[in-house]
């Protein structure tokens, strides 16, 4: 089994697109995904690409007026 490779928190906000504060302040406020190792904090690629597809709006068609 291999593991896959868990992303820091630069590499997660990059991934993001966001600032590592931002994603700082997520992690605190449990709005992101993160896996906790002794005091470090990490992120599954797989789990953001979930939380990115999760968030996904589609686009609304309107109706044409009679």
């Amino acid at each position: 089994m291999e593991l896959e490779k868990l992303l820091d928190n630069t590499e997660a906000a990059k991934l993001l697109n966001i600032s590592p504060f931002s994603l700082r302040r997520k992690v605190a406020l449990r709005e992101v995904p993160h896996i906790k190792i002794g005091r470090r904090t990490l992120f599954s690629p797989k789990s953001l690409q979930e939380y990115i597809d999760a968030r996904r709006v589609e686009v609304r068609v309107l109706r044409e007026k009679a």
